[in-house]
């Protein structure tokens, strides 16, 4: 018996072990209910349904505990409004967690600091509601093109102001190029011109996976350690239709995938960051606070950036 118990507790602590050496990924979406696309309204919903929804059973079949941020403004369209607050019933009913990430986008650099706040409230009304059907909180708050203030006093503000309402600030490690590909890949879909479609898919992945190396590595080069990693996407027509591809990839990488809560316990979350006007990995954060350099991020291909420009 006792000899049992043993083998037993050594199992637990391999596994325990092994567990604590796994690499750790959050995956975050923003701009629900549907990032991008524009048209008639009635369009527009169906648009919404359909990409939440083959987004959504994606994520559950991969079991992911995902979080959505939401733009509320994005609900309203007279008659079309009910329907979009499904869609991110939608989340909450596949047993995800959606956040705040403005009522309407608002731009951080161009407005002061009360209006944003009042942008902040304005974006919590819907969100709030589903929530407290299922008896839970609104937590977290992402930052609109992930910028944190024009000043370092903007910042302090703001971050205080948040707290305030009970927000955890929601970072991003793994920045990407992602709305590039998403928008090429909608303007093709619009057409119906699946070759071009399945070309800036295939690349997309491919991308990505470089983009992993390059934070995977600068990670190891800033903390000497993988950290638990939280990846930037959103809702649309590219990662409806590709998101198993990029699960297979991250798997592939090492990865499990862990709620937005458990990723933020990581020690290095709480680490001092720098005051940031444009969009910037937190892992970029935190180095200039350290008085490191930037690293430049890997790029999408030339290819991609000229069909994005001349592609209509």
């Amino acid at each position: 018996m006792q000899k049992c118990i043993g083998i037993l507790t050594l199992i637990a602590i391999v596994a325990l072990t092994a567990w604590s050496q796994t690499k750790q990924i959050a995956i975050t979406f923003d701009d629900l209910p549907i990032s991008g696309p524009s048209g008639d309204a009635q369009s527009l919903t169906a648009e919404i349904t359909a990409v939440n929804t083959k987004l959504l059973a994606a994520i559950k079949r991969e079991r992911i505990p995902a979080i959505g941020f939401v733009n509320e403004s994005r609900l309203y369209a007279r008659g079309q409004t009910d329907a979009r607050i499904d869609a991110l019933r939608m989340w909450i009913d596949a047993g995800l967690e959606l956040g705040n990430h403005t009522f309407s986008h608002i731009s951080i650099d161009q407005n002061p600091i009360e209006r944003y706040e009042e942008d902040v409230i304005r974006g919590e009304t819907v969100t709030r509601m589903l929530l407290a059907e299922k008896k839970m909180p609104l937590r977290y708050f992402r930052h609109t093109q992930l910028r944190t203030g024009p000043t370092e006093d903007y910042r302090k503000k703001l971050a205080a102001f948040l707290e305030s309402r009970g927000y955890t600030v929601a970072p991003v490690t793994i920045d990407n190029q992602e709305w590039i590909f998403a928008s090429i890949y909608a303007r093709a879909k619009s057409k119906g011109d699946s070759a071009t479609m399945k070309k800036v898919g295939d690349e997309y992945v491919a991308y990505m996976e470089r983009v992993f190396v390059f934070f995977e590595n600068l990670s190891k080069e800033t903390f000497k350690r993988d950290i638990p990693q939280t990846l930037l996407l959103h809702v649309n027509s590219l990662n409806a239709d590709y998101f198993d591809r990029l699960v297979g990839m991250i798997k592939k990488r090492g990865y499990v995938f862990v709620p937005l809560g458990t990723a933020l316990q990581d020690a290095v979350y709480s680490r001092p960051e720098v005051q940031a006007n444009k969009g910037l990995s937190w892992i970029h954060r935190w180095r200039l606070a350290d008085g490191l350099a930037l690293e430049e991020e890997p790029a999408e291909p030339g290819w991609i950036g000229e069909l994005n420009r001349s592609y209509r």
